[in-house]
């Protein structure tokens, strides 16, 4: 496999790990650094998980399985008063932090990145409010999809945020948060008014434009683990047209160069109302998204790029409720037509493999014809063992380019698209942890993507990319990241957690 040059291991001098005390038997010494850590935790009763607990393997895992940390330990908290106790042990034994909302981390960071964290789970804290202004408090353990539907439930509301059902709001949105309303509503963080978070002494924080106005900046694009545990999000959420349109297209992969150069071309004049994604594989192209408004509004809406493109093989156009069409790009098991499969109970589960490794690069301008090259070419592979390999084009965009990119953490607002590039292998929606990895797609991964960074550096600039798709071989990735909010992001860094108790491979780093 090929290792990419990365800045990372600077950080990873500084992590502390601090290794298991735990015997055979599952006993502890009394006076070892772990017993030290439980007795502290004690308050807390069952919510308190170690290796020697029956529930333990069972919480062990984040959502990708190739990940196999051990915790030191586990606290399923209930409440922000928990994560509080949890937090102030932590800090007291030196023991890094790692929040887990979804699990989804593309490198198992939610688990730590490391042996030897304290995973805060933050299931359940997953209570949803609406007011009648569309004014959401969300609890920072909920996920997309029953976020979705509890929005839908007490209003007719939504929020501008990811398509994948079983993401955590937590994490997504505290890397940005992009997804088919980005370019009329902007990221998810952009709807953020209010944060509830923990910090590394233990203190519950209102974090807001006006309260902790450093750490409100920090924490929106910067703040996955970094910084502090957010507890509760307050958004502005959006109220969504009466009829949306939802739509896919499909070509040949032999099609892709005419389809992607008009699709590119297409992200300039495109209208806000047209939210729009590109999958680029080896059974095709497919381009999906929503637009705001009815069929016929969105044919107006997208007949200059279908006019420019080669004709699709098929196409699939529906009016609807915008519910609807977040069920029908949720991609749960099973093809659902309940929109309360969203609450993702029973036999509802996401569709997507629990083996997978992921990439990102952010275009800051239309793409060269080499750069659609490469999609073509490594688009049409299929590498052994795979069960899934894509590159999903973003276009971006409209109202993310509305704020200032020294706003917020965020340093991608000019971004013209983004790719993320992903491998799937097992299928089986009930996978055991730890089975060996797919070496065929992940030399695919690595093989294709040092050819996308030689022609990324050649033609568009250092090398940007989308930290909620988050890699460990990213080059130089604190600058791939952050760019020019590094500097002030470690000083916040320095002023709100100097003991480095929010810490994890890739987390932002003391000065």
């Amino acid at each position: 496999m090929l290792l990419l040059l990365s800045t990372s291991t600077s950080y990873l001098a500084q992590a502390v790990v601090i290794p298991s005390a735990f015997a055979k038997d599952g006993t502890t010494s009394a006076t070892s650094p772990t017993a030290t850590l439980l007795a502290c935790l004690k308050p807390l009763g069952s919510k308190v998980l170690t290796s020697s607990s029956s529930k333990y393997n069972d919480e062990r895992y984040g959502f990708d399985l190739r990940y196999t940390y051990k915790p030191q330990v586990i606290v399923m908290a209930a409440s922000a008063s928990d994560v509080q106790t949890a937090v102030k042990c932590a800090t007291a034994s030196k023991v890094a932090v790692a929040p887990r909302s979804g699990g989804h981390s593309f490198e198992g960071y939610s688990i730590g990145g490391q042996d030897g964290s304290l995973v805060i789970d933050l299931t359940g804290l997953n209570r949803v409010s609406v007011s009648a202004s569309g004014v959401a408090k969300v609890g920072a353990g909920m996920r997309l999809g029953p976020l979705y539907l509890e929005l839908f439930n007490q209003g007719g509301w939504t929020l501008n945020a990811g398509t994948c059902p079983s993401v955590g709001v937590g994490g997504h949105t505290l890397g940005g948060g992009f997804g088919l309303l980005g370019r009329k509503h902007g990221l998810l963080i952009d709807s953020v008014l209010i944060m509830e978070v923990v910090n590394a002494n233990g203190e519950l924080l209102t974090v807001s434009a006006t309260s902790n106005p450093d750490l409100f900046y920090a924490l929106r694009g910067a703040g996955g683990g970094s910084y502090g545990v957010v507890t509760q999000f307050t958004y502005q959420a959006v109220k969504p047209t009466s009829t949306v349109t939802s739509y896919t297209y499909d070509w040949d992969i032999k099609d892709y160069q005419g389809v992607l150069r008009s699709y590119v071309d297409f992200q300039v004049k495109a209208s806000r109302d047209v939210g729009v994604e590109m999958n680029v594989g080896p059974d095709g192209l497919e381009m999906y998204g929503l637009f705001e408004g009815t069929k016929s509004q969105q044919a107006a809406a997208l007949k200059e790029f279908l006019d420019n493109a080669p004709k699709p093989k098929s196409s699939d156009i529906r009016e609807g409720r915008h519910i609807d069409a977040q069920l029908r790009f949720s991609y749960i098991a099973g093809d659902p037509k309940d929109i309360n499969a969203l609450a993702l109970t029973g036999k509802n589960k996401p569709g997507d493999s629990r083996y997978t490794k992921g990439k990102s690069l952010v275009y800051p301008e239309p793409l060269k014809d080499s750069t659609i090259a490469l999609l073509g070419k490594w688009g049409s592979i299929t590498p052994k063992g795979s069960t899934a390999n894509y590159i999903i084009v973003d276009i971006w965009g409209g109202a993310v380019s509305d704020v200032s990119a020294d706003a917020t953490a965020f340093i991608h607002r000019d971004a013209h698209s983004v790719f993320e590039f992903v491998s799937e292998w097992n299928e089986d929606p009930n996978a055991k942890p730890g089975i060996k990895d797919c070496t065929a797609c992940l030399k695919w991964m690595d093989d294709m993507y040092a050819e996308f960074l030689t022609d990324f550096t050649a033609n568009y600039g250092p090398v940007r990319g989308y930290q909620n798709y988050i890699d460990m071989e990213i080059p130089n990735w604190q600058d791939a990241y952050y760019g020019q909010a590094l500097s002030k992001l470690k000083q916040i860094k320095k002023a709100t957690d100097p003991g480095n108790t929010f810490r994890f491979p890739q987390s932002i780093p003391l000065p």
